[in-house]
């Protein structure tokens, strides 16, 4: 036995490595460099020694016992590796005794007990044959002279539950092989029954209507299989193609439903292979816990895998009954199985032995099916072949006639050459040939049986495999390839080994249709060159207003998020536990920023942050509304004077719209403390003010009935408070026209906070006048922006118009004095004001302004394409396009060695790159290259180092790199085209056009053509 399992400090045990070393097929073994460190002093007084009377009679126990017991016994030993609980020599004892196959059995099935028999010299040991050994004949073969259990160690054991861990580790990992070949006995059982459809097993389907991620693996497994067969799937496709059992295509409702029944247990399945992981790597020092207490986590996971394997097994048995067409048993089969009891030790083991007899009997019946279905085949076959074999005589004396007739023509050569002749001869000689090879196929199609997937065409080999592997010792049958699952060691892996064909089959090439996340997209070229160039403008207004960029994890600390986002904390991505520490996706990039604040001594800061968010929302692509998107941040953290900071980040805002071709928006305002006030005035609960702030801030999407509704029915506020509440939110106007509204009505009275908030809302007005930034904003009482961390003045900015694009809010932000402090250890409080642009929106707009405007088709990314006139000259073609490359010139050649001219030309002109510079013989010898300008039609002659200065005085341009401060002509070219496209009426104007390049590709100069 060649593999060994390390036990380690430190060291995790997978539950593969634990069913190795349980069913015999590796050893485990401790380094002997290590034991010193993992060890106590074994103790020489009389007193620690422990003392266990004589075991009388041992307990009755079950036929999986052993394996159970021996599985407990490796996960503790391995955990108090940890704990320096067990001195060296009992260490070596208990290695021993696993590697040689027992398994401690004494007064009582609590099987920590069992253990301090054993190594006490009181109790017994079993093997997996069952034979009984007494513990001192083991312990006299096995352990070192002298050997004594001192009572700590005992301790050690004597409360863990080894038994019920070691049950948990064996049925989970059982049930895991298993639900690993599932769905490729289901496949096999559609195509043993014709099944008629089998894109019923489209994942796509069940995202659409039951989007389990379980079902969804489970539907796309079992199409996977079945891709390629000509045995299921004759309905609902007319591409299927279809063998001759077509006719007898049936509808098996329990075939079509297995991935409900398996999904579910794939979802379940991961979420118990993670909790018994962390439980069986876990180790405390705690002695005398109760064992009930101790084996909680093990004894849940036992039930769940007690009710998958009911799962499992009713519906294998539901199919094998509507299969068979017994009706009467599919209707009783959700009664015919009972769930396993979980208390009882080894139950749950043999309810996962028992789904692995339903599913041996489920894989017989396809494959007697199947058997079956190939013999009437080869029947039919060789039916066909004898009627054929009738009709030979006349079929020879046809070929007789015919060559008589072609002797008769073959006289007639006169006036033909031997060449001739021979030609006329050989094509009669290869169509005879191709006739012969067709009639060969079609035979060998007709007698080769049933076409199988190409999943299920691995899983019937493997199987038959099996039988020949297994015949000379167990017989081949059925009943002796599963009858011995999962106690013997054979046996013990079938299942893992036949799960692993769809493994295989992937990994192999097997067809499954991609697809990216739901809320996410790829981007083309053309579209990343959009993203550029707005990402370009943004990042200049931002360093231009002395902005500086940080950046921060993708993922936080789940409890940095929680508690920040009101009712949208819902939305926050939770990632699996990989380390011990609960952990997040960001949510949005403010939160980080504050965190960053409180542990970094930054002092005032303007800073920008351009990066990735992630929300479990609902997408709507069409409006720019993704799961995965960027956002651009721009936040003032510091001391400053009143609203300047405000009024900054806000122009920040309007200038970075203003510049992007976006069309007239409009920046909505309003003051947090303000919508407190009319909260308090109207007598809402304080308690309340976040629930109905928060939909409060549906009055953008919702009508004013609506958030009332939810208001007064979901939120439970009084209708009367409502209608108050609605006298105050629906204002809105220009900004010092509410401002001296509001100040002439009085209607917030002597109320402190709203006239403090008022008096900042009439200096962020002047000063924003000042910037010439006012004329964007509109006073908007309903304005709630539903963060929690909002403090003070709040804005959202949406467009006026945007043709047939509808995005909704693009940019949004507001002042946050109160976040910083909730991460500070003294809760020392940052001021803070910042903005953030919803860019992907941004996006969706430019790109159909983009997709009606052909700009980008007209518009290359390549300035210069270097062709050649002549042989041999592909050196020289990469040296001109090294010197264009240095001077940050975008430019290409062909790759092939000697391209004709015409097709570099054809190229140029296709792709609309607007220079070129031919490479010639005649030229080189002469030191200089022809620049051709596409657009104007004309050809210059250039010495070779002046060919960079040549392009520059025709107008060519260098790449726009991220590191620009402007962008180039071509680009600017782009965003004023994209600017003058009218969305409302779906139509470029001529003067984009006109601005663009020419909408035919341009002609080559007439000295070409």
């Amino acid at each position: 036995m060649s593999v060994v399992v390390l036990l380690a400090p430190g060291k995790r045990l997978a539950l593969e490595d634990i069913a190795r070393v349980t069913y015999g097929l590796a050893t485990a073994a401790v380094e002997e460099s290590l034991l010193p460190q993992v060890s106590s002093s074994a103790s020489t007084k009389e007193s620690d020694r422990v003392e266990v009377p004589a075991v009388g009679s041992l307990v009755g126990y079950g036929s999986s016992y052993a394996a159970i017991v021996r599985a407990g016994v490796l996960i503790r030993l391995n955990a108090l590796l940890n704990t320096r609980a067990l001195s060296v020599q009992t260490i070596t004892t208990l290695v021993a005794v696993l590697n040689a196959g027992y398994a401690p059995v004494g007064s009582s099935l609590s099987g920590g007990k069992a253990v301090v028999e054993l190594l006490s010299g009181a109790g017994s040991a079993i093997t997996a044959t069952g034979a009984v050994a007494a513990a001192s004949e083991v312990l006299s073969a096995l352990a070192p002279a002298g050997y004594r259990l001192t009572k700590s160690e005992a301790a050690a054991w004597e409360s863990y539950p080894v038994l019920t861990i070691g049950e948990a580790a064996l049925a989970t990992y059982g049930i895991a092989n298993l639900l690993k070949s599932v769905d490729g006995v289901v496949a096999l059982a559609a195509e043993s029954v014709s099944l008629k459809r089998v894109d019923v097993f489209d994942p796509a389907a069940y995202e659409t209507n039951r989007p389990h991620r379980g079902m969804m693996t489970s539907a796309g497994n079992i199409k996977l299989f079945l891709d390629g067969s000509k045995a299921a799937g004759v309905a609902g496709n007319a591409k299927q193609p279809k063998d001759a059992s077509a006719a007898a295509a049936r509808d098996v409702g329990t075939i079509y439903g297995a991935p409900q029944s398996t999904g579910p247990c794939y979802d379940t399945l991961a979420m118990l292979v993670k909790g018994l992981d962390t439980e069986v790597n876990s180790f405390d020092g705690a002695v005398g816990v109760d064992s009930e207490q101790t084996g909680a986590v093990a004894t849940l996971i036992l039930q769940q895998v007690a009710a998958m394997a009911t799962i499992l097994r009713r519906a294998s048995a539901g199919r094998v009954a509507e299969a068979s067409g017994e009706a009467e048993a599919v209707a009783s089969s959700s009664s015919s199985v009972a769930l396993a009891d979980a208390s009882s030790s080894g139950e749950v083991f043999a309810s996962v032995a028992a789904v692995a007899a339903q599913l041996a009997t489920e894989t017989q019946r396809a494959w007697d099916r199947l058997q079956a279905k190939e013999a009437a085949l080869r029947a039919a076959s060789a039916s066909s072949s004898s009627a054929a074999a009738g009709g030979e005589a006349d079929e020879e004396a046809g070929k007789e006639e015919k060559a008589h007739k072609g002797k008769k023509e073959e006289l007639d050569t006169s006036g033909m050459s031997a060449e001739q002749v021979a030609k006329i001869e050989a094509k009669r000689q290869a169509k005879a040939a191709k006739a012969a090879a067709k009639a060969k196929e079609k035979e060998q199609r007709r007698s080769a049986g049933v076409v199988l997937g190409q999943g299920t065409t691995l899983l019937r080999q493997f199987l038959q495999e099996q039988f020949a592997t297994r015949s000379a010792e167990d017989g081949a049958s059925w009943a002796a390839l599963f009858a011995a699952w999962p106690t013997a060691s054979a046996q013990a892996l079938f299942w893992q080994e036949a799960g692993q064909v769809a493994e295989a089959l992937s990994s192999q090439g097997g067809r499954r249709r991609p697809k990216i996340p739901k809320g996410t997209r790829d981007f083309t070229p053309d579209q990343m060159r959009i993203r550029e160039q707005a990402f370009q403008v943004i990042r200049q207004v931002f360093k231009r207003h002395g902005g500086v960029e940080i950046d921060t994890p993708v993922f936080e600390l789940k409890e940095i998020l929680t508690g920040k986002y009101g009712e949208d904390s819902k939305l926050i991505y939770d990632l699996a536990d990989q380390g011990g520490e609960l952990l997040s996706l960001r949510y949005d990039l403010t939160v980080p920023f504050a965190r960053f604040l409180a542990m970094n001594t930054v002092g005032n800061i303007k800073r920008y942050h351009i990066a990735k968010v992630y929300r479990r929302d609902n997408p709507v692509l069409s409006k720019g509304r993704y799961r995965e998107f960027y956002q651009c941040d721009f936040d003032i953290a510091g001391a400053y004077s009143p609203m300047t900071a405000d009024a900054e980040v806000i122009t920040v805002l309007t200038e970075i719209l203003s510049a992007l071709p976006v069309g007239e928006f409009v920046v909505k305002l309003n003051h947090r403390q303000i919508l407190d006030a009319v909260f308090e005035i109207c007598g809402v609960p304080a308690e309340k003010f976040r629930p109905i702030c928060s939909a409060v801030d549906k009055l953008d999407k919702s009508p004013w009935e609506e958030v009332k509704r939810e208001m007064v029915e979901e939120k439970g506020l009084a209708e009367a408070v409502a209608d108050r509440i609605g006298t105050f939110v629906l204002q809105k106007n220009a900004p010092w026209a509410l401002y001296e509204h509001l100040q002439t009505t009085g209607v917030f009275g002597a109320h402190a906070g709203a006239n403090k908030a008022l008096q900042e809302m009439k200096l962020l007005f002047e000063y924003l006048e000042a910037m010439g930034a006012l004329r964007y904003i509109s006073f908007d009482l309903s304005l709630a922006r539903g963060l929690d961390y909002y403090t003070g003045v709040i804005y959202e900015v949406v467009l006026v118009a945007s043709g047939g694009v509808q995005v909704g809010s693009i940019a949004a932000g507001g002042r946050y004095d109160q976040l910083v402090g909730m991460f500070s250890a003294g809760g020392v409080q940052t001021p803070c004001v910042g903005g953030s642009i919803g860019v992907e929106r941004v996006f969706t707009i430019m790109e159909k302004k983009a997709e009606l405007s052909q700009a980008l088709q007209q518009q290359s990314a390549v300035q210069v394409y270097v062709a050649s006139i002549g042989p041999n000259l592909l050196r020289e073609r990469m040296k001109v396009a090294r010197l264009l490359w240095q001077a940050n010139v975008s430019a290409e050649y062909s790759h092939l060695d000697n391209p004709k001219f015409k097709k570099q030309l054809d190229e140029a002109l296709e792709r609309f790159i607007p220079y070129m510079v031919v490479v010639g013989e005649e030229e080189l010898a002469r030191g200089v290259v022809k620049v051709k300008n596409m657009r104007e039609k004309t050809e210059t002659e250039v010495a070779v180092d002046a060919v960079v200065a040549a392009l520059f005085a025709q107008g060519a341009v260098t790449v726009a790199g991220g590191n620009a401060t402007t962008p180039s002509v071509m680009d600017s070219d782009l965003l004023q085209a994209l600017r003058e496209v009218d969305l409302a009426t779906a139509s470029a104007p001529a003067a984009a056009t006109a601005a663009a390049a020419p909408s035919t590709p341009p002609q080559a100069p007439a000295a070409e053509k």
